[in-house]
């Protein structure tokens, strides 16, 4: 929100996240980590993130506990599609929905496979398919 407020982007008086209806400042943090949309995203794809952490150390635990094959990639897209419907609202008006949020990462997920070897090309094709 500070960006957009310094690039002279008419947002109006929004400050505080749009994803949830908690009163939260919009930070980075709040936003793919903390926010309890977020979180239900995260959970969803399997990924556990402590918030009472810093974020460098909640990423590397995260992935320890994750444990599987391309978590840097699913973690990235998983982030990414969480900040696509936070733009949905902010810049097209359309509510966040983790319907939404899940269809474009399985969508993203996807299209990785063209990127991998047969084998985790397989392993995706069965997250996808379990998501």
């Amino acid at each position: 929100m500070n960006m957009l407020k310094r690039r002279h982007f008419h947002i109006g008086d929004i400050e505080s996240c749009v994803l949830c209806t908690a009163q939260d400042k919009e930070t980075i943090g709040h936003l793919i980590f903390n926010c309890p949309f977020s979180q239900t995203c995260w959970s969803k794809i399997g990924i556990s993130y402590n918030s009472t952490i810093s974020r460098i150390e909640a990423t590397i635990r995260a992935k320890e506990i994750y444990s599987d094959r391309l978590f840097f990639e699913i973690f990235t897209i998983t982030a990414w599609n969480i900040w696509k419907e936070r733009n949905n609202f902010i810049f097209n008006q359309i509510s966040p929905s983790h319907r939404a949020w899940l269809e474009r990462t399985k969508v993203d997920l996807t299209w990785l496979t063209y990127r991998v070897s047969p084998d985790l090309s397989d392993y995706i094709t069965s997250l996808v398919n379990s998501l």
